[in-house]
């Protein structure tokens, strides 16, 4: 995947009804955003489309 351009992450954040504060804001979140792009695609784990979710919070019934 390509970095985004500050451009591409102020019509995101326009999306979301948000605005960086400055350009160097803007350089700032579009750096992270990347970063954080760029660090997601590198997880591999090759077995999870083969095992079931299991959920997170476990349903207790009351005495």
């Amino acid at each position: 995947m390509a970095d985004l351009s500050p451009e591409e992450v102020r019509a995101q954040l326009r999306a979301l009804d948000l605005a960086p504060l400055d350009d160097d804001d803007l350089a700032e979140v579009t750096h992270r955003i990347n970063a954080i792009n760029e660090a997601v695609l590198a997880l591999e784990d090759p077995d999870a489309d083969s095992v079931d979710p299991l959920p997170i919070f476990w349903l207790e019934e009351a005495d």
